[in-house]
């Protein structure tokens, strides 16, 4: 799922998604609680701070301190700061990409942390 109110960006996300995975774009944080809460087969979070910022990182640390989530969340943003870095860092963000970003990158990153958590949930 991708949370991210830039439209281009959205359907960059899910040309380069769409084939391998369910691509759900969402606009809002309050779109994504809900659609965490009712479709249980979300892999994984692309979650845009750009858009909503104080609001992004909060979803986020909430995603990532709930007990009811086990999804991995990679951060989308133009600002590569040390106040972004150290946030990622503390939440326990599982990768950042600056934009602009290479799209191969994210791809590769995607599949990567799919599985690597896929299979520490299949060994649980």
């Amino acid at each position: 799922m991708s949370i991210n109110g830039n439209k281009a960006m959205n359907f960059l996300l899910r040309t380069l998604f769409q084939k391998e995975y369910r691509f759900v774009p969402v606009e809002t944080i309050f779109q994504a609680m809900y659609q965490l809460k009712s479709d249980k087969s979300i892999e994984l979070l692309i979650v845009d701070v750009d858009d909503h910022t104080e609001e992004s990182w909060e979803f986020i640390e909430h995603i990532k301190t709930s007990r009811l989530y086990n999804i991995p969340v990679l951060v989308l943003t133009t600002e590569n700061s040390e106040e972004v870095r150290r946030n990622c860092y503390e939440l326990g963000i599982d990768d950042i990409f600056f934009k602009p970003f290479n799209p191969m990158d994210i791809i590769a990153a995607v599949n990567s942390t799919i599985n690597s958590y896929s299979s520490v949930n299949t060994l649980s």
